[in-house]
Formats: C-alpha cells, sequence, structure tokens
C-alpha cells in the first residue's frame, strides 16, 4: 500500500559506501518529470552528481540534522553517494509560493523511487548554494532551490507517535533515529 511507502521514506542523512549508478538517478528524475506542477507550467530543472570526488566536495556544503548531538551526525565516510540539485530559471516570474509548492512535490516523487530503488534521501534546503552551483556547473541564468542527498541508509528510522503537539522534535536515541508524528486526531480542526 502507498501509506507504507510514505512512512518508509524518511529523511536519512547516513549513508553506506554504495554507489548510485547513473539509470538510478535518471529514473528518480523522471518521477520528478511526472510531477503535478503549478499550471502546468513545468519551471523546476535538476542537475546532479554521482561522482564521488564531487560527492566528498559537496558533503561540507549541506546542513543535516540541526537538532542532531555531533556524534550523531554524518562522517565523511558516511556522505551521500548522490546529489540532486533543483533549480529554476532566475527571471521567472512564478510567486515563490508556487514554486516550492513545485519543489515539494518533485522532491517526494524522487524520494518515494529512491526509497523503491533501495536508497534513503533527504531534502536540504540549508545547504552552500555557490558551492553548488559551482560544482555542478549550473547555468548562470538560474537559481537553485534546494538539494536532495541520496544513497543507501545506513541509519534506522523510527516513526514514534508523539505526547502532544509540542512533541515533535527528532532525536537517537540508542542509534535509532527517532521521528515523532503527531496522531491523526491531532491534525484535524474540524468535520462537519
Amino acid at each position: 500500500m502507498i501509506i507504507e511507502n510514505i512512512k518508509h521514506a524518511r529523511s536519512h542523512r547516513r549513508f553506506t559506501e554504495k554507489k548510485i549508478n547513473e539509470e538510478e538517478i535518471l529514473e528518480m528524475l523522471e518521477g520528478a518529470r511526472f510531477s503535478a506542477s503549478t499550471k502546468n507550467a513545468q519551471i523546476l530543472r535538476y542537475s546532479y552528481t554521482i561522482d564521488d570526488e564531487n560527492c566528498k566536495k559537496l558533503f561540507s556544503a549541506v546542513s543535516l540534522g540541526g537538532l542532531l548531538k555531533n556524534e550523531d551526525k554524518a562522517t565523511l565516510e558516511e556522505r551521500a553517494r548522490g546529489f540532486i540539485l533543483i533549480s529554476a530559471k532566475k527571471d521567472i516570474t512564478t510567486p515563490d509560493s508556487r514554486l516550492y509548492f513545485d519543489v515539494g512535490i518533485a522532491s517526494q516523487n524522487i524520494i518515494l523511487i529512491a526509497d523503491e530503488l533501495g536508497y534513503g534521501a533527504c531534502i536540504v534546503i540549508s545547504y552552500n548554494k555557490k558551492a553548488f552551483e559551482e560544482i555542478l556547473g549550473l547555468p548562470e541564468e538560474y537559481d537553485s532551490k534546494a538539494v536532495i542527498i541520496l544513497g543507501e541508509s545506513k541509519d534506522i528510522v523510527k516513526l514514534v507517535d508523539s505526547k502532544d503537539e509540542e512533541d515533535t522534535k527528532y532525536f537517537v536515541e540508542n542509534g535509532i533515529h527517532h521521528v515523532p508524528k503527531l496522531k491523526l486526531g491531532d491534525l484535524i480542526l474540524g468535520k462537519k
């Protein structure tokens, strides 16, 4: 069932040494290609790398797991083995609210396909744009909007029920990354 796929496709930040091949990246991007987009404008463009030297350089250009303790954060050896940069033309008139709606839909499709292929992913919007744009050779007329990091997951992620609406901060305990989720009843504002 698709709900199981959604529950399994979590944010992963630590990866094994397994390489991703180009066909797999292109399959993920095919999922982005078929994503819904506001007014069907299809304004997003993608750059990627699976080159190990580029992945090493880009490792320090992303900010991952701000709530995690240093010992729970990825090391260079646990770096992503692939990066997808999502961009749009600088001169577009699409409001950010619509632009990031499209980024979200495309990103979710990418990570669902990555999960199906046996890879973990994490959508990142806190990254060194200049480093990514330079290393991935982004054309000057484009501006990057988000990064998806990819690799075979090394970390174990477990969904847990939140105690209340204040209990939403993820944490690592005994090597397991716990992600509290509000209960369905806590999300519903009303019913008529």
